[in-house]
């Protein structure tokens, strides 16, 4: 076996998206990460597979964490020595050697911008190294230009500059929602509780809030949220109930109503929560995912009420969309496993009844992780 004729097979794909793409085209050849001879991602196409790897290393990891420069271990390391969310750990070291030489530096390792994804910064015009953070720890200079503006000047001030962003990920973001499509609301409480005592049983019962009850709040009670500035009615809900019900923050032993929503006709949504594969050709493209990226951080980050001014960027966002046709916003949830939808017309959806329910929280659980309180001496 050659070098050219390795590659990754369906058993060592993890992530969803190389799961996907190495089994749209199987050839004879062997894995890298378990020796397996036999089918594997077309060898002869493998720049396919190393760019959206790359892309997903840049995504998952900063360079300190696989580039001894900057104290980090290795890409061998990182993809195949230990758990990640790419590959799986490498159950063979044949070929390992092969698989990361053709991941990392097969073909330019410092390809033009617009021709491929570089995992190394390299070096500056001053001969210092530079440092690549991940994707998620990279906040965009733009949008925080413009959040910067917005402590100081109006919305309508900084419109022209959101325009400019939006300008760069139209094409990107624009889905369809189809007509009849089942999405949640919750509202914490329900609209009567009662006990009914018959023979040797008791029964507690619930009626949910329905309808208007749990729909958009009009206009003159809107309060400002995420897409919404004050007095502006928009319809939030949720791609799963569970999703739904964790997004209005309820505490143990609430009950919680429970409204089913579907929108009467196809709607045109900018979504924001979208794969890295078709950004994954160069650093053109991949900084316009972190563009997009950004965004759907920005609209899903959790917010206390004494803070409610940082909606203003996400509020000017929704305004932009507006005028350019867009009819609601699609963003991943901080909270949950599923999406939200915030529909900027809350009448072009409708109440369904057979989806009401009431629900009481049993227990929340919360994980936490150690942050650093000093920089290394």
């Amino acid at each position: 076996m050659t070098t050219e004729q390795v590659s990754i097979c369906p058993a060592c794909a993890k992530h969803p998206e190389v799961a996907t793409l190495v089994a749209s085209d199987l050839k004879e050849g062997i894995c890298g990460a378990c020796g397996t001879h036999g089918y594997v991602f077309d060898p002869e196409k493998f720049e396919l597979l190393r760019n959206l790897i790359r892309a997903l290393i840049r995504f998952h990891f900063s360079e300190d964490d696989y580039n001894p420069h900057w104290g980090g271990t290795s890409i061998d390391e990182v993809l195949l020595g230990q758990e990640n969310p790419i590959l799986e750990v490498a159950t063979c070291d044949d070929y390992q050697d092969d698989l990361i030489h053709r991941i990392t530096w097969e073909g330019e390792i410092y390809p033009d911008y617009d021709k491929g994804i570089c995992l190394f910064a390299g070096g500056d015009q001053l001969g210092g190294r530079g440092i690549q953070f991940s994707i998620p720890e990279t906040p965009s200079s733009e949008l925080q230009t413009i959040a910067q503006r917005l402590e100081r000047e109006n919305f309508h001030a900084v419109e022209a500059a959101m325009k400019e962003v939006l300008a760069q990920i139209k094409d990107d973001i624009e889905v369809t929602v189809q007509a009849g499509t089942l999405w949640y609301r919750g509202r914490i409480g329900v609209e009567e509780r009662s006990v009914h005592v018959g023979w040797r049983s008791v029964n507690h019962v619930a009626t949910p809030y329905k309808g208007p009850a749990i729909s958009a709040l009009p206009p003159p009670q809107a309060s400002a949220g995420r897409t919404n500035r004050q007095g502006v009615s928009v319809l939030y809900v949720a791609s799963e109930v569970e999703t739904a019900l964790a997004e209005i923050r309820p505490h143990p032993s609430h009950f919680i109503s429970v409204g089913g929503f579907r929108p009467r006709k196809e709607l045109r949504v900018a979504r924001f929560d979208v794969a890295i594969g078709p950004f994954s050709s160069s650093d053109a493209r991949l900084d316009i995912f972190a563009l997009i990226h950004n965004i759907d951080s920005l609209l899903g980050a959790p917010i206390i009420p004494e803070e409610r001014h940082r909606y203003s960027i996400t509020q000017l966002l929704s305004d932009v969309l507006i005028r350019n046709g867009f009819e609601g916003v699609i963003y991943r949830s901080s909270v949950g496993n599923g999406i939200n939808l915030c529909a900027f017309d809350p009448d072009t959806f409708d109440f369904d009844e057979s989806a009401s329910a009431v629900m009481k929280v049993d227990d929340l659980h919360y994980q936490f992780s150690s942050v650093d309180t000093s920089t290394p001496s």
